[in-house]
């Protein structure tokens, strides 16, 4: 998170910015980050910059595959448990049971940014 807020920090200093309205960043199903300690690492990490008082967005990414063998593209088996506190993804192809490159569902970027704007000219 401390990534995401210096490049947000730094790119903000370029520019006349009041305040920050809301960060959207974009979390992959695959990083295994908890929103929930996102948000609050955000909210302590922001305190007394730009981005205090702000919202965090976030925004997930489901896991895709493409098979090696049959090419099947598209989502990821889930297994889902009661006793787990996460789904657990299958990374092979639901099709044919062939290995898989994953397409989608790694990522964790920021996706966009709402500012007020200062009042200089």
């Amino acid at each position: 998170m401390s990534d995401i807020i210096k490049a947000v920090l730094d790119e903000l200093s370029k520019y006349d910015v009041e305040g920050v309205e809301e960060v959207v960043i974009v979390i992959g199903d695959l990083t295994n980050l908890g929103e929930e300690q996102l948000v609050f690492a955000f909210e302590v990490m922001s305190q007394d910059t730009v981005l205090e008082g702000s919202k965090l967005i976030v925004e997930h990414e489901k896991i895709r595959l493409k098979c090696k063998v049959c090419d099947f593209d598209g989502p990821a088996e889930v297994i889902m448990n009661e006793g787990y506190d996460h789904s657990i993804p299958v990374l092979s192809c639901p099709r044919c049971s062939g290995p898989v490159n994953v397409i989608k569902g790694m990522e964790c970027c920021l996706r966009s940014v709402k500012i007020r704007e200062g009042t200089d000219v």
